[in-house]
């Protein structure tokens, strides 16, 4: 009897956590729709950026939602609260109106030596 394919969508794959991440799960057989800023010619991912707007459906199927994508380039607070945020806020909204039932929520500070949080 053939296995089902796992199926996730992964924002932030092309960062440093993600980028471990997306190896690792595809290495475990999950098939991972990578949503990045900027998706590459031949990649089935999806164009995503913290603090725009967020389709609802554009998950990729029914599977869980692992969001590690966070915009490190931003250093004030009110930056960082609207598109860090609130970017991550309106991924979550767009993905409960979908119908994700599971979201996995990662903060990958603590990853780097010497980084310091606001």
């Amino acid at each position: 009897m053939p296995s089902e394919t796992r199926t996730c969508a992964l924002t932030g794959a092309n960062g440093f956590v993600g980028r471990e991440l997306k190896t690792f799960l595809e290495r475990a057989g999950w098939k991972v729709i990578p949503w990045v800023r900027k998706p590459g010619g031949d990649s089935d991912g999806v164009e995503f950026r913290l603090g725009n707007a967020v389709k609802a459906g554009n998950h990729g199927g029914d599977g869980p939602l692992v969001h590690c994508a966070y915009d490190f380039n931003l250093v004030k607070w009110e930056h960082i609260a609207r598109i860090n945020v609130g970017g991550t806020r309106e991924l979550l909204r767009a993905a409960t109106e979908a119908g994700v039932k599971r979201i996995v929520l990662i903060s990958s500070l603590s990853a780097f030596n010497g980084c310091r949080a606001l």
